[in-house]
C-alpha cells in the first residue's frame, strides 16, 4: 500500500502541475471574471425592461415603407427639446402572432418652426448597421446639446430605406410612442400627429397612438420593491356607487400633466388594471376651491390600461388638490370597487405630488393597502422614476450587459483552446486529491484513537477547501468548453454530463463534509443542516421550513444523522422533480424522545396503489431506511391533491460520533 508520505508527494506533484497551468491562462481571465462579478452586482440595481400586455389594445402607429415617408407632431408652441426618444411598436405579450415589428432600416428625426420645414434643423438620424437590427432595439435616443439652440414647433419623422419593389407587409415597420423631453416632462403627450403611408386601424394602429403615453413596455419601473399595494376602496355591490380619492398638494401649483398607476396586487393572481374605473372623472381645485374639471370620460369610458400608465396632459392650470371621481366601479366577481396604486401631479418636470395628503371617500382598510400609499412613489410593484433617470438606468443597463456578452465570449474562445488540457489536467488532480487523502486518512486511522476526532475535522476542511474547488473548477471549465460546441457535437454531452457529475458529486461531499464536520457534535447543528439542504434542493421553488418543540439535548451519531438526511433529501427530490410542486412546506417537530419530519407538497400526487409509481419514487428505499431507525414512513398522497411524506423515528438513547 502507498505510504502517507508517497500520497502527499503525488498530492503535491499534481497541484503544482495544476497550479503552474492555470497561472499561465487564469491570471486575465481572472481579471475578465473580476469585471464579470462587478458588471453583474450592478446590474441589480438597475431597472430593467418589462414588456406590457396592451391590454388597452392602442399598440401605435405601423406603416410600409414608401417614398418620402413621414410622420409629423405639432408640440403646441415652440420648445428647445432637451432629447428625442422613439418607442418600437411591439405586439402583445402573449399574442401568439409572430411577426417581427420594430424600427425602419433608416429614421431621421428633424423640427422647424413652420409646418413646411422650410427652416428644418436636423435633431439626429440613425440607420440599422445590419439588416433587421432596428426590429430588436428598445429605443432610439437623439439628445440635443445644449449650445445647438435648436428648437421649434414640428417635429418630423423621415421613413428611408426601402426601394418601392420592397413595399409589402414583410417590410414594414412600427413605433409605438414618441416622446420630446424638454425640463423631464413629455411636451409630445397628447399633441396631434400627422402621416404619410401609414396603415389605419383603429384603436390597435393609429397615427394618434404615437402620443397617447401608451409604450410597449412598462414605464418608469425601478428595482426596488414596493411594500404596499396602493389605495383600495370599501367593496360594494352595485357599479354606480360613486368612489373618489384626492390628493392636496398644500399650495396651488402650475399642474400640467396627471399620471395614474393602475393596481397591479403582489398579494393577488396576476390583476393588472386591478380596480381600474371604467367611468371616471379628473378634477382640479385652486387655492380658493373652485371646482374645474380637467379630464372626463362619465360618458364614453375608458378601457382597462392594464399595467401601463395612464398619462393625461392638461393645460397649465395652477391647482391645489387633484380628485379622481369614479362613477363606475371596476368588476371583481359579484362585488365592485376602485383602486389606483399612485397618483402623479406633474408640474414643470416634477412629480410635486410625492408625499402629498391624501383623503377619500372611503377605503377598504386592510392588508396592503392604504390611502397614503396613493402617493409614496411606488407602483404596486416597484418604485417609480422620472424619465431621465429610467432611460439613462436602461442605457447604463445595455452597456453593461453588452460589455459582460463580451467578456463571456473572450472566456469562452479561452476555454475552446485549453479544453483538452484542463480536462485531463483536473481529472489528474482529482485522482490525485482523492488518492492523496484515502492515504492520509489510512496513516491517521492507525494512530491513537485519541486523535480520531482532529483527524475527522481535519479531513472535513481539506475536502472543502481542495477537493471541493478542483471540482467546482471542473464544473466550470467543463461549462465554458461545452458552450463553444455545436448541438450536434458528441463531446458536448459528454461535457454536460461531466458538469453535471461533477456538481452532483460537490452537493453530495457536503453532506459526507458535515456528517465529519464539528456541526454534527449537537441537535442544532442537525436541525441546521436539514434547513440548509433545503434551501439547496428547493432554491428556485417557492417552501417553507418550519420547526416546532423544543431541541433536545446531546448530539446524534453519525450514521443515524446519515439515514435521516438520506430520506429528506430522497423526499425533497421527488417533491421538485417528480411531484412538479409550486409549493413544499417542511415540518420538523422535536419531541422529548421522538422526532417528526414532515414533508408536503402541491404537487400532481400519485396513486398509492400503483406499484408502478411506488417504485418509481422509491418509497421501498425510503421505507428500508426509516426501519433502519426503527421508525415509521407514511405516506399519503392522491393525484392532483400533493402528497405528504412523514417520518417518525426515535432519537437515539445514546448518541456517539462514529
Amino acid at each position: 500500500m502507498v505510504d502517507y508520505h508517497t500520497g502527499v508527494a503525488i498530492f503535491l506533484w499534481v497541484g503544482t502541475i495544476a497550479a503552474l497551468d492555470a497561472t499561465a491562462e487564469e491570471l486575465p481571465s481572472a481579471r475578465l471574471q473580476a469585471e464579470q462579478v462587478e458588471i453583474e452586482a450592478e446590474l441589480e440595481t438597475l431597472p430593467r425592461l418589462t414588456p406590457s400586455a396592451q391590454v388597452h389594445g392602442q399598440l401605435g402607429f405601423y406603416g410600409f415603407y414608401a417614398a418620402n415617408q413621414q410622420i409629423t407632431v405639432d408640440l403646441g408652441e415652440e420648445i428647445a427639446p432637451d432629447e428625442i426618444i422613439l418607442f418600437p411598436g411591439r405586439l402583445p405579450v402573449d399574442s401568439g402572432d409572430a411577426d417581427e415589428l420594430g424600427f425602419p432600416p433608416e429614421v431621421e428625426v428633424e423640427i422647424s418652426p413652420d409646418l413646411s420645414f422650410s427652416e428644418a434643423m436636423r435633431i439626429g438620424r440613425w440607420e440599422e448597421d445590419s439588416p433587421g437590427e432596428g426590429a430588436g432595439l428598445p429605443f432610439l435616443r437623439f439628445p440635443v446639446s445644449d449650445d445647438s439652440r435648436i428648437s421649434g414647433r414640428y417635429l418630423r419623422l423621415r421613413i428611408f430605406g426601402a426601394t418601392p419593389e420592397a413595399e409589402h407587409r414583410g417590410r414594414a415597420f412600427a413605433f409605438s410612442e414618441i416622446v420630446v423631453l424638454v425640463n423631464g416632462r413629455n411636451a409630445a403627450l397628447g399633441r396631434p400627429v400627422q402621416n404619410r403611408g401609414g396603415f389605419e386601424n383603429a384603436p390597435r394602429w393609429t397615427g394618434q397612438n404615437l402620443t397617447d403615453g401608451y409604450l410597449w413596455c412598462l414605464t418608469g419601473n425601478g428595482v426596488q420593491r414596493s411594500e404596499s399595494n396602493g389605495f383600495h376602496s370599501a367593496i360594494e355591490e352595485r357599479l354606480d356607487r360613486v368612489k373618489w380619492v384626492e390628493v392636496d398638494l398644500g399650495e396651488a401649483l402650475l399642474v400640467d400633466e396627471i399620471h395614474l398607476i393602475p393596481a397591479h396586487p403582489r398579494d393577488f393572481a396576476s390583476m393588472a388594471g386591478f380596480g381600474f374605473p371604467p367611468r371616471f372623472r379628473i378634477l382640479g381645485y385652486d387655492a380658493d376651491g373652485q371646482e374645474t374639471v380637467l379630464i372626463d370620460f362619465t360618458a364614453d369610458g375608458f378601457p382597462n390600461p392594464g399595467a401601463d400608465a395612464v398619462m393625461f396632459p392638461i393645460e397649465p392650470t395652477p391647482l391645489r388638490r387633484i380628485r379622481i371621481e369614479a362613477s363606475e366601479l371596476w368588476k371583481r366577481n359579484n362585488d365592485y370597487l376602485f383602486a389606483l396604486a399612485e397618483l402623479q401631479v406633474w408640474s414643470g418636470g416634477k412629480n410635486v405630488a410625492l408625499g402629498a395628503t391624501v383623503s377619500a371617500f372611503d377605503e377598504v382598510g386592510w392588508g396592503l393597502w392604504g390611502t397614503a400609499a396613493l402617493t409614496d412613489g411606488f407602483s404596486s410593484q416597484r418604485n417609480l422614476l422620472s424619465w431621465r433617470d429610467w432611460l439613462d438606468g436602461l442605457s447604463r443597463r445595455f452597456a453593461l450587459e453588452k460589455r459582460s456578452a463580451e467578456i463571456a465570449s473572450i472566456l469562452d474562445q479561452r476555454a475552446i483552446r485549453s479544453q483538452k488540457r484542463w480536462v485531463t489536467v483536473s481529472v489528474a488532480a482529482v485522482m490525485a486529491i482523492v488518492v492523496g487523502f484515502v492515504v492520509m486518512l489510512w496513516f491517521q486511522r492507525r494512530q491513537a484513537a485519541g486523535a480520531r476526532e482532529a483527524l475527522r475535522q481535519r479531513i472535513a476542511h481539506d475536502l472543502h477547501d481542495e477537493l471541493g474547488a478542483s471540482l467546482s473548477h471542473l464544473a466550470l471549465q467543463s461549462d465554458l468548453a461545452r458552450r463553444q460546441l455545436s448541438e450536434d457535437e458528441p463531446v458536448r454531452n459528454r461535457l454536460t454530463q461531466l458538469s453535471e457529475s461533477a456538481r452532483d458529486t460537490l452537493d453530495n461531499m457536503r453532506d459526507v463534509i458535515w456528517l465529519l464536520a464539528p456541526e454534527t457534535d449537537s441537535w442544532r447543528g442537525f436541525q441546521q443542516r436539514l434547513e440548509t439542504i433545503a434551501e439547496r434542493l428547493l432554491e428556485g421553488l417557492d417552501h417553507d421550513f418550519q420547526v416546532e418543540g423544543e431541541i433536545p439535548d446531546g448530539k446524534p451519531g453519525i450514521e443515524w444523522a446519515r439515514e435521516c438526511v438520506l430520506i429528506f433529501k430522497e423526499a425533497l427530490t421527488n417533491a421538485r422533480k417528480h411531484a412538479e410542486a409550486r409549493k413544499v412546506l417542511v415540518t420538523l417537530t422535536w419531541e422529548p424522545r421522538n422526532l417528526q419530519l414532515v414533508v408536503c407538497d402541491d404537487g400532481r400526487g400519485f396513486d398509492g396503489t400503483d406499484s408502478l409509481s411506488q417504485n418509481g419514487l422509491g418509497i421501498k428505499n425510503l421505507q428500508r431506511r426509516a426501519s433502519a431507525l426503527d421508525g415509521n414512513l407514511s405516506i399519503e398522497s392522491k393525484p392532483g391533491a400533493g402528497t405528504s411524506v412523514r417520518l417518525d423515528v426515535p432519537l437515539p438513547r445514546k448518541r456517539k460520533s462514529r
